[in-house]
């Protein structure tokens, strides 16, 4: 178990969450036939009385919160209060004065505690299935009855109420004489006359208890042994005894123990493992019930006393988890939580019994050890198990911790117990058919990401819970995002009119590019669908601008959309399934665009890719080496190198506002995670430039989000250095976390210089993604595409402006274009009031990979009819292009480290404050290459010295 005091003194929180874990599950790793097989009896539960907690209210509540936080999978529960002013007494004396309306039955229950437990179980919406509770509703149903006849014709009177009781939603007279009335003929007179009957045969079968599946609640009253039942030669003798006026003879304590006897046979009658109902094997976890403000006086010890008398004089076992909560401990030795063994590899309960003997002693373990001896004594406290608990006066934010949330969680059902795998063993020959069909045509089964074979492109599979591969069209996309949604109709609606002006004019090429990219997400934590928006939007502006084009020499462009799962996990297997099947079948699929995160993974579709023969070009892929991955490989944006060049010139060159140097020193934040060859280089090259330079640094990782935190505020710390930069290395999704931890403790305009990498573009330009940060707080970050982002909203607009710089055609249309596809896709749903802030460098960078394939496409119609892979490959090494992210230059080397990366600020992340540049490359010596009137006022940059 972790360490009881990470993160505060919570005493006995993680021993009290494992043991209603353990108390919870009937066996950690359910398995039909291992269970079987080893057979064993099952233990029912002792009480458990928690003694020296006050607050017991505050935990009772989080404590049913935290049972259900498995949500559909959640362990069935019930809370009690039993100090509740709305809780009545035990009445098992009536009050004949106490009648409903109709003067037959009392409206009072006679163990209000049992029914309260009845209610909660009969209630609940776990997978596990709510409860029901025959023979308890029946018994309660009996005690409320005031009969007026004597002894000898209660019988009869309770016979003409029975119907009451059994009646399910039959159809009423009026409308069976409706029907009737229209159907007229002797075949629905024959149908409706056994209807007819159905409630008269119905009642028969239930009271005589001669047929078991209609009699079982009957005969269960008959053979169980409270109220001695064999006296009344009858169930409906033996019920009238229960009526309220015939029950003042009869024993209180027998009257009790029968009602709370048939609440517990409804439990282990739920529970009790059949192989021929399935169901009971999907009740993973026994009904726990919370009991707070028990007394030794109160009803609630006296039903707890009755528990455990039944359990003595049956032997029968029941899966009831009792758990209460005493204002004084009881009177018999109280045992320490605290000493309660390690529980969360135990498989079973009754397991624990061969675990070897602990000091000081396990009082869980003397329990399971000794119940079988106290049991067999009925010793008047055999299933009690009381412990005293030291825990927090305040359960929040120990029980919700995400040390102990997996403990809540019950098991998954057993394979054998499932709906469809009972169907197949029950109808194997029919399943078989079926399956086969369901196999060959998933949108049979409503499976969501399937396609018929017969839909034209589209090719799609569900992998660990994901839709991935590839899309041409509207039958398929891939998005729970309004935005992202809207953004992948309008490219396919852009596709069918590419198609259409191709018809129209065969001689014009059609260009198919694959966006390939994660557009899922397993973990919502980290889903920023905003940036695939972004790169979408420029392939849109592209395919809008292609289309303007009339001329046979300018090509058409098709984009293809497929997504690799979350953090492109199925990226290979995506490239070795339908995209090799699409490359191998269209051959006007010249090449694959986007490519989303630096990982081994990526880099292994890469390679693939480039065996398959298709030129890949990425948008914001920086990590250094994978060029050596494919020799058809290329990469949009400057690589990490580059990017270490460029912050070493930062940190040499800013100013302080007295002319010093802003900066003395450097401390990287990155995560632990050598499969991140995006994370690993950049760290890698960052060290190696700093030192080059003689910069101070220093580094501090993480393994999980939360370590962020540990980190030492810089506001908060007493030697805090102003002339110290903050670096962050790591992915998007840990930013925030990462901002409010160094943030901590500042004043606003004073908080420490933080600088980001170009993973926290995904979350500049998402407005949705900044709002979780200060709105005060001023932000570094490298950005790709810098002259699109600084922009701004004039680009939005539809105005290609750039400060005071001159902007080229290309920017212009950029902007022009954009303006127009935001305006159609609040066309779509859920996008009326759609307001993107500004362009971002994904937008730019792929609106110039389109470009420099189009161009590619240009340049080879001259030496062939129809352009190839080949050919484009090689036109993609030969010919610069230069767009609006700078130059795209690709002769010397794979990588354009020649395109634009600036250094850019705002001041007001948060808010969505203005962009601006602090330095740029490429840039002339003794320059900062920001274009004129885009200069921060944050601080100043001067060449620095070598």
């Amino acid at each position: 178990m972790p360490d009881a005091n990470v993160g505060g003194d919570v005493g006995d929180v993680g021993k009290l969450l494992e043991l209603l874990r353990a108390l919870a599950l009937p066996d950690a790793r359910p398995r039909v036939l291992r269970t079987l097989v080893r057979g064993g009896r099952a233990l029912p539960r002792p009480i458990t009385e928690l003694v020296g907690v006050v607050e017991y209210s505050a935990w009772v509540s989080e404590l049913y919160a935290w049972l259900g936080a498995g949500g559909r999978r959640a362990a069935p529960r019930v809370r009690v209060d039993l100090t509740s002013s709305q809780l009545a007494p035990i009445a098992l004396t009536p009050d004949l004065t106490a009648l409903s309306p109709n003067g037959d039955e009392i409206m009072r229950h006679c163990l209000p505690i049992v029914q309260a437990l009845v209610a909660g179980f009969a209630a609940d919406d776990t997978a596990m299935g709510a409860i029901k509770f025959p023979r308890y509703r029946t018994a309660d149903w009996l005690t409320r009855q005031r009969v007026t006849s004597d002894e000898s014709e209660a019988p009869d009177e309770i016979r003409r109420r029975l119907p009451k009781l059994l009646r399910s939603g039959s159809p009423s007279t009026s409308a069976s004489d409706a029907a009737e009335g229209a159907g007229g003929d002797m075949i629905s007179r024959a149908i409706f006359g056994v209807l007819a009957l159905w409630p008269v045969l119905r009642l028969w079968l239930w009271v005589s208890g001669r047929i078991p599946g209609m009699s079982k609640v009957t005969r269960w009253f008959l053979h169980q042994r409270y109220l001695a039942p064999e006296l009344s030669g009858s169930f409906l003798g033996f019920a009238s005894r229960l009526t309220a006026s015939h029950r003042v003879d009869e024993n209180e304590d027998q009257v009790a123990k029968l009602l709370i006897h048939a609440f517990l046979e409804d439990l282990r009658d739920a529970y009790r493992r059949r192989l021929w109902r399935p169901s009971s094997w999907r009740r993973t976890a026994y009904p726990v019930a919370l009991l707070g403000g028990l007394s030794s006086t109160g009803d609630g010890a006296r039903v707890l006393r009755w528990i455990n008398e039944i359990r003595n004089e049956t032997g029968l076992f029941d899966p009831l988890v009792i758990v209460a909560f005493c204002d004084q401990g009881p009177e018999r030795e109280v045992g320490e939580l605290s000493h309660v063994g390690e529980l969360r590899g135990l498989r079973t309960l009754e397991s624990l019994a061969a675990v070897g003997v602990a000091q000081p002693p396990d009082p869980l373990q003397e329990w399971v050890r000794e119940i079988d001896n106290r049991r067999t004594h009925r010793s008047a406290d055999a299933w009690y198990l009381p412990l005293r608990a030291v825990l927090p006066a305040e359960p929040r934010p120990w029980v919700s911790d995400a040390r102990f949330r997996g403990l809540a969680l019950p098991p998954a059902p057993p394979l054998a117990s499932r709906a469809w795998f009972v169907g197949l063993c029950a109808l194997v020959p029919v399943v078989l058919v079926a399956g086969l069909m369901l196999v060959s045509f998933p949108p049979l089964r409503g499976v969501e990401c399937s396609h018929w074979p017969w839909t034209d492109g589209v090719s799609v599979a569900l992998r660990d819970g994901e839709c991935v591969g590839y899309s041409d069209n509207e039958s398929q996309t891939f998005a729970d995002d309004a935005e992202l949604s809207a953004i992948q109709r309008e490219v396919f609606a852009l596709n069918a009119r590419s198609a259409a002006a191709r018809e129209d004019n065969p001689h014009r090429p059609l260009v198919s590019l694959v966006y390939f990219a994660g557009l899922s997400y397993a973990d919502t934590n980290v889903r920023y669908p905003h940036a695939q928006v972004e790169e979408l939007a420029g392939l849109a502006v592209r395919q809008r601008r292609a289309l303007l084009a009339s001329d046979a020499s300018e090509p058409l462009l098709r984009v293809i959309i497929a997504n690799g799962g979350s953090d492109m996990r199925s990226a290979r297997w995506v490239v070795d399934n339908p995209l090799r099947q699409l490359i191998a079948d269209d051959p006007t699929v010249l090449g694959v665009v986007g490519i989303d995160r630096s990982t081994a993974e990526t880099r292994s579709a890469i390679t693939r890719l480039g065996e398959l023969g298709v030129p890949t070009v990425s948008t914001t892929l920086s990590a250094d080496g994978l060029e050596q991955a494919s020799p058809l490989y290329f990469g949009a944006a400057p690589s990490n190198v580059v990017q270490a060049k460029l912050i070493g010139d930062y940190v040499q060159g800013a100013l302080a506002a007295d002319g010093s140097r802003r900066y003395t020193g450097v401390t990287v934040y990155h995560p632990e995670d050598e499969s991140d060859l995006y994370v690993t280089t950049l760290v890698n090259d960052m060290r190696a430039e700093l030192a080059k330079r003689g910069v101070p640094a220093r580094e501090l990782t993480w393994r999980e989000q939360q370590q962020l935190y540990r980190f030492p505020a810089p506001c908060e710390s007493p030697d805090f250095d102003r002339k110290s930069l903050l670096f962050f290395a790591g992915r998007n999704n840990d930013f925030p976390t990462f901002a409010k931890s160094v943030s901590r403790g500042c004043l606003s305009g004073e908080g420490p210089a933080i600088l980001g990498n170009d993973a926290v573009t995904r979350l500049i330009t998402d407005p949705r993604a900044t709002a979780a940060l200060p709105a005060n707080l001023t932000v570094r970050y490298v950005a790709k595409a810098a002259p699109v982002m600084l922009g701004g909203a004039d680009c939005v607009a539809g105005v290609g402006k750039l400060g005071n710089a001159a902007v080229g055609f290309e920017h212009e249309q950029l902007c022009a274009d954009l303006a127009g596809l935001i305006t159609d896709l609040r066309a779509y749903p859920e996008m009326g009031d759609y307001r993107p802030t500004w362009a971002g460098d994904r937008t730019g960078l792929a609106f110039d990979v389109s470009g420099l394939f189009l161009q590619a496409v240009r340049a080879s119609r001259g030496v062939l009819a129809e352009p190839n892979r080949t050919a484009i490959a090689v036109q993609l090494r030969e010919s610069d292009y230069r767009g609006v992210t700078g130059t795209l230059a690709f002769s010397t080397r794979r990588v354009a480290d020649t395109s634009s990366i600036a250094v850019l600020v705002t001041t007001a992340v948060g808010a969505g404050g203005p962009q601006r540049c602090l330095l740029m490359f490429p840039r002339s010596p003794g320059q900062d290459g920001c274009p004129d009137g885009t200069r921060s006022e944050v601080e100043k940059w001067a060449e620095p010295r070598r």
